[in-house]
């Protein structure tokens, strides 16, 4: 059976070769055709088009990039331009390229939909919404249209109006995988966990490759510890698209379980500077910073997480988690205090109000406080900080030894 299985896999592996191979054929052909026939918009377009389904967003740039300025100023060629710009991360160039397509006359529910997308990722939410309002009342609602008005209720926090959205969009295409996809991310977002489980692997089963589904279908593996299937996950979803926040986080979360903490704290780096905004994201950085003991940099890392929100209780909580461990006890207490206000559950401060109890001689206390939080049900958390807890429990141990 198992060495069945290998040739099946091989069997496998030599087919996807065969593709790649294939599209590496197409593409030189069409090089060398452009070579020939430089003019030839449709050609240049059409060269693009096959580095795009590569993914090879810089060579489709820089093939575009080297045509002769009569070429260059086709409309095909200036979207696609725009296009490689929005898939390479560079938001503010692709809303600028699509913008003066726009303003030169050309008017499509794609390229209005573009517009609004390269909004959305630099979160200017009210002119993203301006722009699926224009192309809506242009063009008609359609299914690209209704699920990236989800992804803008969904930015907003606002999961009724996203799943609404996404209704409208699967009765005109009950089987997009987009749409259910995007689905599945707006039943985690909004805490329905099972829901959201059963309608990623729904999506999956359709669309092996579909993002939104494959960050569900993953962090629900991390939060199971079922590493080898989260790494997985992410790595399909990094491979699509290798600047996602998401992934980067549950990514690195994955490799601080597999106690590669470098390699962890690398990617949630990667992963902090593509999501700035997220918060759970810079309490996992400070975690990895943590169990290498490297306190100035989680102080830092829990210092951003406190200027996206003031009121965060675990932020609070870890700031006093690095106060206790530099010994600064009367600072630690300020911080526990603020954090058990704001939430009682706050992991962090209580783990670290364990940890100031044991700094102030009372070992026995201190290891009873810490063994009932680690057995805790109620203390709800989006990232296996009991096993980072005890992690560093251990690593405290052995310095004191």
């Amino acid at each position: 059976m198992g060495m069945g299985a290998n040739r099946h896999c091989d069997g496998c592996t030599r087919g996807h070769v065969r593709i790649m191979d294939r599209k590496d054929v197409r593409v030189a052909r069409l090089r060398d055709f452009l070579v020939v026939d430089p003019s030839n918009t449709e050609l240049a377009c059409e060269l693009a088009d096959a580095l795009f389904e590569q993914g090879r967003h810089a060579d489709a740039e820089a093939a575009l990039g080297a045509l002769p300025d009569e070429v260059a100023a086709a409309a095909g060629v200036r979207y696609r331009l725009a296009r490689a710009a929005l898939a390479s991360g560079r938001y503010a160039v692709a809303e600028g390229r699509y913008r003066d397509l726009i303003d030169a006359g050309h008017d499509s529910v794609g390229l209005w939909h573009d517009l609004a997308f390269s909004q959305l990722c630099q979160h200017h939410v009210a002119e993203a919404m301006g722009c699926v309002d224009a192309a809506t009342m242009r063009h008609g609602n359609t299914v690209d249209l209704a699920i990236l008005k989800a992804r803008i209720a969904l930015m907003q926090d606002d999961y009724a109006a996203a799943l609404a959205s996404l209704a409208d969009a699967l009765e005109m295409s009950p089987d997009d995988s987009t749409a259910l996809g995007v689905r599945a991310l707006a039943l985690f977002d909004s805490g329905e966990h099972e829901l959201a489980d059963i309608a990623a692997r729904e999506c999956l089963q359709r669309n092996p490759e579909q993002h939104e589904a494959l960050l569900v279908a993953g962090t629900l593996a991390l939060w199971r510890q079922d590493l080898d299937e989260a790494q997985s996950l992410f790595e399909q979803a990094l491979a699509q698209h290798a600047n996602s926040g998401r992934a980067l986080s549950g990514y690195g979360q994955v490799w601080m379980l597999r106690n590669d903490l470098a390699r962890a704290q690398a990617v949630l780096e990667s992963a902090v500077r593509a999501m700035p905004d997220h918060i759970g994201t810079w309490h996992a950085l400070a975690w990895s910073q943590l169990l290498q003991g490297n306190l100035v940099g989680a102080e830092s890392s829990y210092q951003s997480a406190y200027a996206l929100d003031r009121n965060f209780g675990d932020t609070h909580g870890g700031l006093a988690l690095v106060a206790a461990l530099m010994g600064d006890y009367a600072t630690a207490d300020e911080a526990i205090k603020r954090a058990l206000r704001l939430d009682p559950d706050a992991f962090t401060a209580h783990y670290a109000q364990s940890l100031v109890t044991e700094g102030r001689g009372d070992a026995e206390r201190s290891q009873e406080m810490l063994a009932n939080l680690l057995q805790a049900g109620n203390i709800a958390t989006q990232m296996p900080v009991r096993d980072f807890a005890g992690r560093l429990k251990s690593i405290l141990k052995a310095q004191q030894r």
